[in-house]
């Protein structure tokens, strides 16, 4: 008798954060990986194929990362687990990571909130612009009452391809950019993530305080930087933790100085080499990584919090314009006939 089996499928984002959760309370209490597996699946909470996989995996020996691999984790997360074999500590690492899904899920919802009105109002925009393209402009050229060439009309007219074009172009500057981008090294992608607007300050925040916590981590457990290069070398191939290791090690065998080449990294904050180089002369490298990883993360989500203020307002003035743009079109042709009507 054959039997049919639901293949796992993966989670998405808020099921792996609502899996972690719950997995990191049961490690807290006290409960093995097992125990607190075999807890998940008494639950019903969860897909079991899903929590089977992850129990089975684990009992074959594959490591972390393989073993959630059904899970919807990031590349520096998935990071995280190797690097919390190493220092031992998956419990510390599974709280800070399930703390910042938290902050970001914070930070989508109050981007979202920011984001409704501007974005209903350009819809209401674009809908005026639609509707006075296709009923009132045939009124007013059929009238006579309008010019059929003056600008504002051609504009009007011409705007349905004036918008395809921009989107189009648009849609295909970014496949370009992210075809480029996928060919490039990590270290390579990352330097350039770093250099963006807008953007760059908050990934240097977040990579900064990824490597302080994590290598913070691996000081306190007792690991020399050598030891520490060589447990990032052991990370996924083709990562930016796995890149960056390679390059510190040869800096290291041919007599380079570590704080030195951190500064050739533009992913990484100019203070963090001065950390490096000042802990290591007072031997407390691995408390002061601990502590700045920690300032770095409330100085990322303050700049969050900062830019989405800004969002708003500036959605609203292109907005404005665009309004007081599709009224000009439209009705100084108008008032153009009409005063050359009087005179």
């Amino acid at each position: 008798m054959r039997f049919l089996t639901r293949k796992s499928k993966r989670l998405s984002r808020k099921q792996t954060h609502v899996l972690l959760a719950t997995f990191t309370v049961l490690l807290e209490s006290g409960f093995s990986l097992q125990e607190s597996l075999l807890v998940l699946l008494r639950s019903g909470q969860f897909d079991p194929n899903t929590v089977k996989d992850i129990d089975q995996r684990l009992k074959q020996g594959q490591r972390l990362r393989q073993a959630f691999s059904l899970l919807h984790l990031s590349e520096a997360e998935q990071n995280q687990l190797d690097l919390a074999e190493t220092h031992g500590n998956l419990v510390d690492t599974l709280q800070r990571m399930v703390a910042y899904q938290i902050l970001l899920e914070k930070q989508n919802q109050a981007l979202q909130k920011v984001l409704a009105y501007p974005l209903l109002l350009l819809v209401f925009v674009f809908t005026a612009l639609f509707a006075m393209r296709r009923f009132l402009l045939p009124q007013l050229l059929a009238s006579g009452m309008i010019d059929a060439n003056h600008w504002g009309i051609l504009f009007i007219t011409a705007a349905p391809w004036i918008g395809a074009v921009i989107v189009g172009g648009l849609g295909g500057f970014v496949l370009v950019v992210r075809g480029i981008y996928a060919k490039q090294t990590a270290l390579k992608r990352a330097t350039f993530l770093s250099r963006l607007p807008f953007w760059g300050d908050l990934y240097r925040c977040y990579q900064t305080s990824y490597f302080a916590l994590e290598w913070g981590k691996l000081f306190q457990q007792g690991l020399e930087i050598r030891q520490i290069i060589t447990c990032m070398q052991q990370t996924s191939t083709a990562t930016l933790v796995q890149e960056l290791a390679v390059q510190l090690e040869l800096c290291l065998a041919s007599g380079g100085l570590l704080p030195d080449k951190l500064k050739d990294y533009a992913f990484l904050t100019p203070e963090f080499s001065l950390i490096v180089f000042q802990g290591e002369m007072r031997g407390k490298l691995g408390e002061e990584l601990f502590v700045y990883s920690q300032l770095l993360t409330d100085r990322l989500f303050q700049q969050i919090e900062k830019k989405i203020q800004w969002i708003q307002p500036v959605i609203f003035l292109l907005v404005a314009l665009l309004i007081v743009g599709v009224y000009a079109a439209m009705f100084l042709p108008i008032y153009g006939n009409i005063q050359g009507v009087i005179e």
